[in-house]
């Protein structure tokens, strides 16, 4: 190689580099216009946003979008990382769902280094009805033998006489919001639901609401959102034999208890008594009783 050519070849790879570092953004802007829309799905709000300014120069690189919310209050953050510009999340209506952003930039044109935008937010408050003491109190569901869901409620300490109450739900795969069809009344009022067919609802987030309406004034609904693997309770078990063996031991059997709830879900406790006064658990541990057996045969230990 001619002796003059060598400095030419170290300018030119020192001017490549240089062109390409400065080329490898170090910073990257956030997302654009940051939206919370209510669908009318009872606490599954959509949020959606655009782009960064000048996302289609970016075409070496991935941009993905970080998203965090919770509703006011809650200790934790949920998290999820998308490409997408659109998501649907649930909150909880009563509170103020709270929302943050972040573009998060990787691949050749950062030297496969993650380049995180600034946060951008966004927040989402449906307006006060009613006073606080007017919602329902009291407010439990129960999803029996994992067949149907039991919802009961009582009045608000300040809900006139004469008020009425509905039960609405949604969860995702219906259409639109839906109305109980089987209330539980006391003196005509309505204080309970009872939901059935709720299978697909199963392991997702079933949201609901109570609203009230009265003559004279405005009640404050409630919205909740359920598990209903949650709040799954079985029936007694069936079939319970006693029997006394030859050395005097006491012997328990039975079956599961009807209905959908998955055996190995199933535990069971058994407590004995030689009058009604004096019931007591027996300690048999895991020696003693074995959960989610279609049939439990019990031996009390030696030092019963």
């Amino acid at each position: 190689m001619a002796p003059w050519r060598l400095p030419l070849l170290v300018a030119l790879l020192r001017g490549w580099l240089l062109a390409s570092s400065s080329s490898s953004p170090s910073t990257v802007a956030p997302p654009q216009d940051l939206q919370i829309t209510d669908p009318g799905l009872l606490g599954s709000l959509d949020v959606e946003w655009k782009p960064p300014p000048h996302a289609q120069t970016l075409q070496e690189c991935t941009i993905k979008y970080k998203l965090e919310y919770h509703s006011t209050g809650d200790r934790d953050w949920k998290v999820i990382f998308t490409r997408k510009l659109k998501l649907r999340v649930g909150f909880d209506l009563s509170r103020t769902a709270e929302v943050r952003l972040q573009t998060l930039l990787k691949g050749r044109c950062t030297g496969d280094v993650e380049v995180q935008s600034d946060w951008i937010y966004a927040t989402f408050q449906i307006p006060p009805q009613g006073k606080l003491e007017s919602e329902v109190q009291n407010f439990k569901c129960i999803y029996h033998d994992w067949e149907y869901l039991k919802c009961t409620w009582q009045p608000g300490l300040l809900t006139p006489r004469g008020a009425h109450y509905g039960l609405y739900y949604w969860y995702e795969g219906l259409e639109q919001t839906m109305q109980c069809a089987q209330y539980i009344q006391e003196h005509g009022l309505n204080l309970g639901c009872v939901l059935h067919n709720l299978s697909q609802a199963e392991y997702r987030d079933l949201h609901i609401c109570v609203n009230g309406s009265a003559a004279a004034t405005q009640l404050r609904p409630l919205y909740s959102t359920l598990r209903l693997h949650n709040l799954a309770q079985p029936s007694a078990p069936e079939q319970l034999q006693l029997s006394l063996s030859a050395a005097q031991e006491l012997r328990a059997a039975w079956s599961p208890p009807g209905g959908r709830v998955p055996p190995h879900c199933l535990e069971y406790e058994v407590q004995v008594a030689e009058d009604a006064a004096a019931w007591a658990v027996l300690p048999w541990g895991s020696a003693g009783v074995q959960p989610c057996r279609r049939a439990a045969g019990l031996v009390p230990p030696s030092t019963q």
